[in-house]
């Protein structure tokens, strides 16, 4: 039980780590800004998004409702629930950090997949914005939270921790694959809603370790309630008053009085 309640307030990222996770997140959000570039205001497949979409056919048989499945776990309903789970679960375990993490990653990446890049970039399929997929996005994001939550909690052993992160991993591919095999998006725009939520999320993860031991740092140099403001130089006084008096005593020893 004492390790658990001391995992509640490690940090999100380890130290050693930070500077790896930077970095991915610097490359996929470079994948993001180069991708729409190159496809903005397009409403056609590139050969890229062709030879990926014609391997993916979920449009009939038994695939068509598994891939439905996946596609629909992006959908508004399940992602809501999804989020309180997390939310509930992160804090039980990795405590505020957590919390914010679980909470305001996936929020910040869906926002910015729909009501900045998409309008920005303006690539359509069928007539709708495609770039970034929202879906995808919305389900990466939530992944690559948890990921982060559950391979920074040192509670549970490395396998689990790993096997977990790899499931997490195979959802986003199940669920990316899906919405181009539907026919909702192209390859690409999914590899653009998983950028976004790498970017996103591990910046988010990184600022909130920051801000988190700023402050922890200001609370542990601030005077306690016990010990009101002044009253460290009161005892630093004192104490110095009781060093001369000692020294005095020992330059003038008492005579003897007989």
């Amino acid at each position: 039980m004492r390790s658990i309640r001391s995992a509640r307030r490690t940090r999100l990222v380890a130290p050693r780590l930070r500077f790896p996770v930077a970095v991915v997140a610097v490359v996929a959000a470079a994948a993001v800004i180069v991708l729409g570039v190159h496809f903005a205001g397009d409403a056609h497949a590139g050969p890229l998004d062709r030879a990926l979409g014609g391997r993916l056919d979920m449009r009939d048989g038994v695939v068509k409702f598994l891939g439905q499945g996946f596609a629909d776990l992006g959908n508004p309903m399940p992602v809501a629930l999804a989020l309180v789970v997390l939310a509930g679960t992160a804090f039980a375990v990795r405590g505020p950090r957590g919390l914010a993490l679980a909470l305001g990653g996936p929020v910040l990446a869906m926002v910015t997949t729909s009501l900045v890049l998409k309008p920005l970039v303006a690539r359509t399929r069928s007539g709708e914005l495609a770039f970034p997929s929202g879906h995808t996005t919305a389900i990466a994001s939530m992944a690559v939270a948890a990921g982060t939550l559950l391979l920074g909690w040192t509670v549970m052993s490395r396998l689990l921790r790993y096997s977990g992160a790899a499931a997490l991993t195979l959802l986003v591919v199940a669920v990316a694959a899906s919405m181009v095999g539907r026919g909702y998006h192209y390859p690409t725009d999914t590899v653009g809603g998983v950028g976004v939520a790498l970017a996103v999320v591990l910046v988010l993860a990184l600022a909130i370790d920051v801000t988190g031991d700023r402050a922890t740092s200001r609370r542990a140099d601030a005077p306690t309630a016990a010990s009101p403001p002044g009253a460290h130089v009161s005892d630093t006084q004192s104490r110095a008053t009781a060093s001369s008096a000692s020294a005095g005593r020992a330059h003038h020893p008492p005579q003897n009085s007989g």
